[in-house]
């Protein structure tokens, strides 16, 4: 018996405070006209899983980050193989610099309800719903400003 295929990847939910509060930066892919949060494979040539992580929200919005808090994972088949993400809350740092590329059309800081609407997957919004619930809790968490 062979072990089960599984992708793994790692992303960023990259916050800032905007003019009307907390926003969260999506992606918007250029194949399939998608909005997303900023995720990708990793490589062997990441050290680590953050490393990943920060690199792909490099390479995909210009942003250099911060980690500030593990955010938590998702899994979902993609053509028939287990898909699963990594996320970390993560902060700009510094100036950005984003050009559209192969991969990414565009990118928007929205608040977060705006953002799950957008979105265009369904386990995107359902990932993003748990932090809205953080707003109302006494617990400290880096999206309890959302």
């Amino acid at each position: 018996m062979k072990d089960q295929e599984i992708v793994y990847c790692a992303g960023g939910l990259v916050w800032r405070e905007g003019a009307s509060g907390r926003e969260i930066l999506l992606i918007l892919s250029r194949d399939d006209r998608a909005w997303k949060l900023p995720k990708g494979h990793i490589d062997a040539t990441d050290a680590t899983w953050e490393a990943a992580a920060k690199r792909e929200v490099l390479e995909e919005t210009g942003h250099r980050t911060v980690i500030t808090d593990f955010a938590g994972y998702t899994k979902y088949p993609v053509k028939g193989v287990p898909k699963v993400v990594l996320y970390w809350h993560m902060e700009p740092d510094g100036e950005h610099n984003f050009e559209p590329n192969d991969e990414v059309a565009a990118i928007d800081w929205l608040p977060l309800g705006e953002a799950i609407n957008r979105l265009t997957f369904l386990n995107d919004k359902k990932f993003l719903l748990q932090f809205v619930s953080t707003r109302t809790s006494n617990s400290v968490h880096p999206a309890q400003n959302a």
